[in-house]
Formats: structure tokens, sequence, C-alpha cells
């Protein structure tokens, strides 16, 4: 089977409709979490993964915005509270509803979805963090995540990988076109795609919107 898997769309409606377009005939969509937070579209955003009908996990901005968890001194950065107060009500019950993790087997791989590690959704495994050596997986298992905002794919202890698309709403590595990946159960393969979209446009939509400088900023930086 083939499977789009996207993660941390963060309320980026632009970002997160031109992967949509870009994406070829796949079998399902797979959503490693962060639908909310940081940005701007967070009903729009809510909508369009519905539509997809992506297989969804909760990410921990999506915790901080139904309540699950507190943002703390991030509240600003997140949009937390400004998210919550945006969000229709059946989109705050859809992402309040969503689960922590997903497993499920296709063409004898078994896939487990999980927004930041094995163990929480919020320890960062980073493509040179010692904690990726805590992760063991068998040669039939992959783990999908997300949360560094970094694209990844390695192999664990174990036999199995770890795959990380990067982040749709807000990329990490210095390339601001949005992060995605196409996954073949059948071939074993983990394919990361970008694909570009109108940034300055949204950086000068969130400005109008007096959002915070670097928030904005991050979205087009590439050193």
């Amino acid at each position: 089977m083939k499977f789009a898997v996207i993660s941390d769309l963060h309320a980026n409606l632009p970002a997160l409709t031109a992967v949509r377009a870009a994406l070829p005939p796949v079998d399902g969509v797979i959503c490693c979490g962060d639908v909310t937070g940081y940005y701007c579209h967070p009903n729009e955003v809510c909508r369009t993964v519905r539509e997809m009908n992506a297989l969804t996990i909760r990410g921990n901005h999506d915790a901080c915005v139904t309540g699950l968890t507190d943002a703390g001194a991030n509240a600003e950065a997140y949009r937390t509270e400004w998210t919550r107060g945006t969000l229709h009500a059946d989109h705050l019950a859809w992402l309040a509803a969503l689960p922590a993790e997903l497993d499920f087997a296709a063409d004898g791989l078994t896939l487990h979805v999980r927004h930041a590690s094995p163990w929480d959704e919020t320890t960062y495994l980073y493509p040179d963090s010692p904690r990726l050596h805590d992760v063991v997986l068998g040669p039939d298992e992959w783990l999908l995540c997300g949360h560094t905002h970094y694209p990844l794919f390695r192999q664990t202890a174990g036999g199995g990988f770890i795959a990380n698309p990067g982040a749709v709403g807000q990329p990490r590595d210095r390339d601001p076109r949005a992060s995605w990946a196409l996954l073949d159960t059948a071939a074993r393969t983990f394919e990361i795609r970008r694909t570009e979209y109108p940034v300055a446009a949204l950086q000068a939509e969130l400005a109008a919107l007096h959002w915070p400088r670097e928030v904005i900023e991050i979205l087009s930086r590439t050193n």
C-alpha cells in the first residue's frame, strides 16, 4: 500500500493546500499530529485533514489546545488561547478525541504512529539525538513520528526503522518548502518530498494580524 505521511501542519493552510495538490494517487494519508498551533488557519486545516480522511493522532500542540496539557510559557508562541477561541466546536471536539497512538499493519509491515517518540508526545528524536539508540523495533516494525520538524529515515536497534516526514507547516531544516513523505509498505520505501507554497504571502497575512515576529520569520529561514 502507498500512503502520504504528513505531520506538524500547524494551522498553515497554504502549505497543506499545496501538499494536498501535489499528492500522487495513494491508498491513504497518515498524519502524525500537530494539526494546530503557531499559525492562523486552524479551522480550515482541521476541515482539510478531515476531508482527506487522514489517519490522525494528536500532537503536543493539539493536546494544549484541547486542554489535555498546559502550554505554559510557550502559550503565546503556540497561539494556544487564540486557537482555542477560534476553533469551531466540532473541530475542537474532533481534536480532543484524537488518540495519542495508532498501530496497524499493511503488507506485513507493522506501523506505529506517534507524534514525538514511543514514550511521550514531547521527546525530540532529532537526526543526531542520542535517544534514537533507545528506540528498538523489529525488522517488520516502523515508527512514524513528527515533532522535530526535521525529516528522518533511519534504521533502529532490532532492524526496524524510524521515519519522520518533516513538517508541512513549519520546516526547521533551512528549507522553507513544506516537507512530507511517500510511504510504500510493499516496497519498504520512505521518500521525502518537498513542495513549494506562497510563504511570503502567508508571512504578510500573519504580520497584518500582529503575529509574533519569530513565528513569522522561521517560515522563510534558510540558514
